[in-house]
């Protein structure tokens, strides 16, 4: 049975091989029917076009290879063009002998006309390669953009998931007690701080630039203002400790990509316990990717399994990390043990920013 990938591939190549061998065959016979032809030579061209069609398949296993493999367009484009005439040849040699075989007469071969012959036949194929990758380039254009809408549509649903762990009446009124409590015992300098980072995080949180991706040292500073909100509420009871290289720090991230796994950190760790608990953010690079974790102390590590396991705004986070980078080249692992919990992120290494569809468009 056809995998989907070899079905799709079996129905948008053959139409275009057939129809384009087909309306070569035909432009071919118009171009030589004002002139008159022995039945020797209209041989010789049939069987030209047939060993040229033949030849293309093993082409287009040529220009897969090489397209898969990620070689320049130009380079590949002057590999396909030697094989092309060493195909012509080929070609032009089954030609003449099959012209030789069908002749009444007695034909000769000429080593000459073979190799000037090839040339045609060379063009012919060589304009078949830059088809295939005309076509490739289109169909990854379209894939792309495709991908673009899809990743803006799941940006911005994250975009509202991480306003509603914002509002969430938990969350909410709490902040609200807390800043009321320390206006009540006379503490406004921090009551104003606490006002000012919830209406910081909060336009952040709204806000929606044209990418998709910030750098991680903009998302830090993100999750610096939700966790400094929540020293205030938990006081000693939540450490944080971070340590993020500079390389690391200036690594392209989706926004709110940390924000989720804090959350879960704080609702199902630290908030829980009357001891609280440490947060602990790293990121490095290693081998042109990006390691971040997040790891947090727990006394209850199968029940923050459970709940970090599948959690809403994780299945979130793992259905934008496959539209931004595609299906297997970002990864979300959650590990524990004893006491610890940790979730750790894989992601490609990516300096530039990720623009949306309607910026990239």
């Amino acid at each position: 049975m056809l995998t989907p990938d070899i079905a799709r591939r079996f129905v948008s190549f053959w139409p275009l091989q057939i129809g384009g061998w087909t309306l070569y065959a035909l432009a071919t016979a118009i171009t030589v029917a004002p002139y008159s032809h022995t039945s020797t030579e209209v041989l010789g061209i049939v069987a030209e076009l047939g060993s040229s069609f033949l030849a293309s398949f093993f082409l287009y296993f040529l220009c897969r290879y090489l397209w898969r493999k990620g070689v320049p367009l130009f380079r590949a484009l002057s590999f396909c063009a030697v094989v092309s005439y060493a195909l012509g040849v080929a070609c032009t040699i089954a030609s003449r002998l099959t012209q030789m075989h069908g002749s009444d007469s007695t034909l000769t071969f000429d080593w000459r006309f073979a190799l000037t012959e090839a040339i045609s036949v060379c063009v012919t194929l060589e304009g078949w390669s830059a088809f295939y990758f005309g076509i490739k380039h289109y169909q990854t254009v379209g894939q792309q953009k495709a991908r673009l809408l899809a990743a803006e549509a799941t940006a911005r649903d994250a975009q509202l998931l991480a306003l509603h762990y914002q509002l969430q009446p938990h969350f909410f009124f709490n902040t609200l007690n807390a800043i009321s409590s320390l206006v009540v015992s006379n503490q406004p300098l921090l009551a104003t701080e606490m006002i000012a980072r919830l209406a910081a995080l909060l336009r952040n949180t709204l806000s929606f630039p044209d990418t998709h991706t910030v750098t991680l040292r903009d998302e830090l500073a993100v999750v610096d203002e939700y966790l400094t909100i929540e020293r205030i509420r938990f006081g000693s009871r939540l450490r944080v400790s971070v340590d993020v290289s500079d390389e690391a720090n200036d690594a392209q991230v989706p926004r709110f990509l940390l924000q989720p796994l804090i959350e879960n950190a704080i609702r199902h760790a630290i908030a829980p316990s009357s001891s609280g608990g440490e947060i602990i953010i790293s990121a490095r690079l290693a081998e042109q990717r990006l390691q971040i974790d997040v790891a947090n102390d727990t006394c209850e590590l199968e029940a923050a399994s459970t709940h970090q396991s599948h959690g809403v705004g994780l299945a979130n986070t793992r259905a934008r990390l496959r539209q931004i980078y595609g299906a297997h080249n970002a990864t979300l692992v959650l590990s524990g043990e004893t006491g610890r919990f940790m979730a750790s992120l894989q992601l490609p290494l990516i300096t530039e920013p990720v623009m949306s569809s309607s910026t990239a468009g």
